[in-house]
């Protein structure tokens, strides 16, 4: 497990995803076997976006760390699911702290679901949910926390072995109109995404970037 500081409050982890692949013979289907969550500590409360918890010793570090901090703040965290793949460690971290609340894209999802994520709508901490309005399970919910100028983009963008952010892989699309709109759909939504500006850009998959961004003055 890696966690790295990205602000006040503002953590991000990471931690072997069961079935990662960084075969480089597949460039377009591998990705990094470390899958990365993110921890956000604002007044209202603790949020976990994506949460994967390690095994082992990482895992019980984990647990530690997390008791202490949802013992400090007074309140259970929040856990946000942006797509239908990332149920990982919800269903673990509602068992362990009374009143925890799961949001998630859609409410089929493998885990318990207390709410469904719309798109312009806000989590605790001030995050807005940016989803586009893509077929299946395209349709992910990205996150922005304005105070750090961060942009967590789910798996719709993702970091690639060069440093770079790219789309998320067709194969892991089936439906043909999915993968049409990673295509087509995509570029036109991300200009969205670029309006924010974001400092801090954090995919699902890969390292996080941070941009130098030209202020006046």
């Amino acid at each position: 497990m890696q966690v790295d500081q990205l602000g006040e409050g503002l953590w991000r982890w990471t931690a072997p995803h069961p079935v990662g692949d960084a075969n480089p013979a597949k460039p377009h289907g591998g990705w990094d076997q470390d899958a990365a969550s993110l921890y956000h500590e604002a007044v209202d409360g603790i949020v976990l976006i994506d949460p994967l918890v390690p095994e082992s010793d990482d895992g019980e570090r984990f647990w530690l760390h997390l008791d202490r901090d949802v013992a400090r703040v007074g309140l259970p965290p929040t856990t946000v699911v942006t797509t239908r793949w990332h149920a990982r460690s919800a269903d673990a971290v509602r068992a362990r702290y009374a009143g925890t609340r799961t949001l998630a894209i859609a409410d089929d999802l493998t885990c318990h679901v207390d709410e469904v994520l719309s798109d312009g709508s806000t989590v605790p901490g001030g995050l807005a949910v940016i989803i586009p309005d893509a077929p299946g399970a395209a349709r992910m919910a990205l996150l922005h926390c304005s105070c750090h100028g961060l942009l967590w983009t789910a798996d719709l963008l993702i970091g690639d072995s060069a440093g770079n952010l790219r789309p998320a892989a067709l194969d892991w699309l089936e439906d043909p109109a999915e993968q049409a709109w990673i295509k087509h759909g995509l570029p036109q939504f991300a200009h969205r995404l670029d309006a924010l500006n974001s400092a801090i850009i954090v995919p699902a998959h890969g390292t996080a970037y941070l941009k130098q961004i030209e202020r006046d003055g």
